[in-house]
Parts: C-alpha cells; sequence; structure tokens
C-alpha cells in the first residue's frame, strides 16, 4: 500500500495561520481608523447627547457594556475555529480611551441643577412661641451682681494613661490651690466694692439703702458681709492643708466663702437642704393638730389657713409673722430654713419667739428683693446664677433642674401666690 501525501495536511494547517495574520492586519487598519474619533471629543457629546435623549438613564446594550480592549479578545468563532473581527463599537459604547468622559456624564449635571433649583436662597427660623415659653432678656447691670462676686470656674486636669497616682493628685491639687486663691481675690474685690457701695449709702442717711442702691448693690453688700466674717477660718484652713483641702472641704462648708466653693460642695449642700425641707415639711404635716391645740386663738380663726396648707411643699403663708400661729411659723420656717438644724438633730420644737424673729426677718428679706427685682428689670433679666439662688431662698427645689423650668417655677409657685 502507498503512503498518503502530506501536502494536504500542510494546506490544512496553514489555513488558520494566514486567517490569524489576516484578522490582525484588519484588526490594525480597523482601530487605525477609529483612533482618532476616538480620542476626541466629537464623540464624547454624541454619546452625551444620546444620554439625553433617552431622558438621563443608563440604558446600554449587551455588546455596549464592553470596552474596546475586551471586545476583541472576545470574538465570535466559525466553524473551522477561525476567529472573526468583532463589530465596530457603536457610538453610544463605553471606552477606557477617552479620560474625560468618565466623570463628565448627565446625571451629575442633572443632579447639580436639580439642587440649584429645590434648595430656597433663605430658610426662616421657627422661634418658639412666647405663649407657652418665658422670655429669657439679657441680664441687666443694675440687676445682677458682677461676675467676680461668684465662684470662679475650676478646671482640673484628666488623669493621662499610666500616670502615677501621686503625680495626679498632685497636679490636681496644684488646680485646686489655683481655684481657692482667686476664689479669695474675689471675695476681696466684693469687699472693696462693699466698702465703696456702704459709703454712697450713707450720704443718705434718711433713705433706706435699698432706695439709694440698685438690687446688683443691694446684695453685694449682704454678701460681703457673710464672707468677710468666713474669710479668716478659710485662710488658716488654706495654710493648714493647702493642696489636700478638697479633701475635707466637703464637711466645712459653713466656714467657707461662697465665692470659694466647688461645684460638688455646692450640689452636695443643696441636696442637704431640699432634704432637711422635705423632712420639716412632713414632721410639721403629721403634728398639725397638736401644734394648732397650743395655739391661744378662737377656734375657727385658722381653719381657712389650715386648709390652704395641704399642699405643703407649695404654700406661701399670707400674714405676717407677727400674726402667725405656731404651726404657721413651723411651716414657713421649715419651707424657708430659718431655725438651725440642731432642733432637728435633738428632736425639739424651737422657740415661737425665735421662730417669729427668724421668720420675720426672712419675709422682710424677700418682700424687699421681690420689689428690687420688679423696679431693676423684672424676673425674666435674672441670670443663671442669680434664678437658681433665687428658687433656693424662696423654698422651691432647684437640684437637676434646668433654667428654663427654675424661671417657670418663680412664676407659677412664687409670683402668683405672693404676699
Amino acid at each position: 500500500m502507498k503512503p498518503r501525501p502530506g501536502f494536504a495536511t500542510f494546506v490544512v494547517l496553514a489555513r488558520p495561520n494566514l486567517a490569524a495574520s489576516n484578522l490582525r492586519c484588519r484588526r490594525g487598519i480597523h482601530f487605525g481608523a477609529i483612533g482618532q474619533n476616538l480620542q476626541c471629543q466629537h464623540w464624547n457629546d454624541r454619546s452625551t447627547s444620546t444620554q439625553r435623549q433617552i431622558g438621563g438613564v443608563k440604558r446600554w446594550n449587551g455588546h455596549g457594556k464592553r470596552c474596546a480592549s475586551t471586545s476583541a479578545a472576545s470574538a465570535r468563532k466559525t466553524q473551522n475555529d477561525i476567529a472573526m473581527a468583532p463589530p465596530p463599537p457603536s457610538k453610544a459604547t463605553k471606552t477606557n480611551v477617552p479620560v474625560k468622559s468618565a466623570k463628565s456624564n448627565v446625571p451629575a449635571k442633572s443632579t447639580t441643577s436639580y439642587s440649584h433649583a429645590t434648595a430656597p436662597k433663605s430658610v426662616p427660623v421657627k422661634r418658639p412661641s412666647t405663649a407657652t415659653t418665658i422670655p429669657t432678656l439679657k441680664a441687666k447691670e443694675n440687676l445682677n451682681p458682677p461676675q467676680f462676686t461668684y465662684a470662679p470656674e475650676l478646671a482640673v486636669p484628666a488623669r493621662k494613661a499610666g500616670q502615677n497616682i501621686a503625680s495626679y493628685l498632685w497636679k490636681a491639687g496644684r488646680a485646686y490651690l489655683s481655684f481657692y486663691k482667686t476664689g479669695i481675690s474675689h471675695v476681696r474685690q466684693t469687699s472693696k466694692l462693699a466698702k465703696t457701695l456702704r459709703a454712697k449709702a450713707s450720704k443718705s442717711p434718711k433713705r433706706d439703702m435699698s432706695e439709694v442702691l440698685t438690687r446688683a448693690e443691694w446684695q453685694i453688700v449682704l454678701r460681703s458681709k457673710k464672707d468677710v466674717m468666713r474669710l479668716p477660718a478659710f485662710g488658716a484652713l488654706v495654710l493648714l492643708f493647702g493642696e489636700w483641702l478638697p479633701l475635707v472641704v466637703l464637711y466645712l462648708t459653713p466656714v467657707i466663702p461662697e465665692a470659694c466653693r466647688i461645684p460638688q460642695q455646692v450640689q452636695r449642700e443643696l441636696s442637704k437642704r431640699e432634704q432637711i425641707r422635705e423632712q420639716r415639711l412632713r414632721k410639721v404635716s403629721l403634728n398639725a393638730m397638736h401644734l394648732m391645740s397650743k395655739d391661744q386663738r378662737t377656734p375657727g380663726a385658722s381653719g381657712p389657713n389650715a386648709a390652704k396648707v395641704v399642699p405643703m411643699d407649695k404654700t406661701i403663708v399670707t400674714s405676717k409673722a407677727q400674726d402667725m400661729t405656731l404651726f404657721e411659723l413651723l411651716l414657713t420656717s421649715a419651707r424657708f430654713n430659718c431655725h438651725s438644724r440642731i432642733f432637728d438633730f435633738f428632736q425639739i420644737t424651737p422657740p415661737k419667739f425665735l421662730l417669729r424673729r427668724n421668720v420675720g426677718s426672712r419675709l422682710a428679706y424677700l418682700q424687699k428683693d421681690d420689689a428690687l427685682i420688679e423696679r431693676d428689670g423684672g424676673w425674666a433679666a435674672l441670670n443663671k446664677q442669680e434664678v437658681e439662688r433665687a428658687c433656693e431662698e424662696r423654698g422651691i427645689n432647684a437640684l437637676g433642674k434646668r433654667e428654663d423650668d427654675l424661671r417657670k417655677a418663680l412664676v407659677l409657685q412664687w409670683r402668683e401666690g405672693k404676699m
């Protein structure tokens, strides 16, 4: 048998090589023809106009989702496994050749125009209704004492990571010592100002001090007198304890001037006063019948007053101290803190003459302070410190309450039932 000739085999094997070379040639001619169009801005504008015609929504066909590099790699194959040239890319086809086409698209422009069309130029601010809220006006100088009459701000450094406890306590103690030095300076400034104000009031001996001075000046004179009496004992404590004074100062509040009290000390003292007030009012309400029986009034004279004091913490006695019964004196003294705590410790009822003197002086002070507030600017012009102090002096709980709530309490619990 004769062997089969081999030239046919070579012809068949050479056919794919010829087709591949022909494909590369046609591919080079194709990309050479469209290269200029792909790099120019005209192609990007035509694709952008196509997207605008369809409503700005991206609707790309199947072959348009491929870029130019992947479309050539995924060319169709014929029956003899010969790759055919891919079809020319559509004008709306997304390619990687132009760099600017990826950033300049229609939705970005439409978003910008939409924000300019819908965003208003000026939005009016909604203010709370003045019918339900008490307006807070700017504090006036003739109504509120100056800032140096209050305690300075206390800035204790935070403990750093890995810091020794002794080093931290030393730095914290130095911060407290600086606070106390500033507080003592405030007490001295207030004392000098009070001395000047007393000299001013002494020029009109026939007139009361509250008529000559403003409400702020009158309060400065009263508060400075108490702080100056506490200053010698407090100075001795500073020299004795130094930086370690905050460890014991919480238990020595009566001898500490108000301008030298730390915030924790103020909160602790305020909480203790409110607790004692509640205990005294509860005790007076339980012993109401026994206290009324000790009075020398005729039966029924104190009946209306007794009916008004059912809510003990919201009652304001409307009679003078000289005309009050023992029950009314104890009730007023419990609310305004007019007798010492030593009577509570020994469970003793304070004498009637002592209650009458202390209650009378406290009511006279509150009446004068109310008149000065109304004269020099009104209740709404009080600053935050004076609002808290006014609530405390008038038997209104102020611990943990906001400034707006305290102002409303002054209106509802004090001014509407004022004497």
